[in-house]
């Protein structure tokens, strides 16, 4: 597999993502993943985020050198010399519906892990894992993007909406995991991605009373038991 183009149609079939699954899953429209398949698109903006979608080594992705799979010595349950970046595990169980979450008023540390540099850089796709927290998402409702009882990566530093993409924020006394997107009438429109669950509309009167908690960063099969 010689292209970036070779290694992607290759992860998708081997891993059955389809093209549109992880366009949802990296923020971009079937069109572009569709480029980067043709081979037409040669560096994607996004090569972090499906490297981390698809859970593969970012710098295999982009060249073809080492190995694919992401090391667990990227990332484990103590700190030492070279891993620094510690990320905490939030006892805030993310019900990516309307019932909202769990004791996220008071969310206890329940684990940390650390990350090394590479690892930071590997999953997160940054330099520094400061303002990244971990929640699990116990529900359906945001697959494919995000699978039940995923570990989820969330950027606590954002605390507004800026562009579209997965948020969690509290609106009328209970707590969302959502895609929201900026309508050409100024409401958002928060949806799921699965489609069996509908979307809703919130007013930018209604949204001025929410609480942004944290963007979606990405999800990484890490089982915090097994390190």
């Amino acid at each position: 597999m010689d292209t970036l183009a070779q290694r992607l149609r290759y992860l998708l079939d081997t891993q059955g993502v389809s093209q549109n699954a992880l366009a949802k899953m990296i923020g971009v429209t079937q069109a572009s993943v569709g480029k980067i398949i043709r081979g037409e698109t040669l560096e994607p903006k996004k090569i972090y985020e499906i490297a981390t979608a698809l859970n593969v080594n970012v710098e295999w992705l982009k060249t073809g050198n080492g190995n694919s799979t992401i090391g667990m010595t990227v990332v484990q349950a103590e700190p030492d010399d070279e891993h620094t970046h510690r990320i905490d595990i939030l006892d805030a169980q993310a019900a990516a519906n309307h019932d909202g979450f769990v004791n996220t008023d008071y969310p206890e540390i329940i684990q940390s892990i650390w990350f090394s540099d590479v690892g930071v850089n590997q999953i997160l796709g940054r330099k520094s894992a400061k303002g990244v927290s971990i929640i699990k998402v116990p529900t359906d409702s945001m697959m494919p993007t995000i699978s039940p009882r995923d570990l989820v990566f969330i950027d606590t530093t954002v605390n507004y909406f800026t562009t579209d993409g997965v948020y969690i924020f509290k609106l009328n006394g209970h707590t969302f995991i959502k895609r929201l997107q900026m309508l050409p009438n100024g409401t958002l429109l928060a949806s799921s991605d699965n489609t069996n669950y509908r979307p809703f509309e919130i007013t930018a009167d209604q949204f001025d009373t929410a609480e942004i908690i944290g963007k979606f960063i990405s999800v990484v099969a890490i089982n915090p038991k097994d390190l």
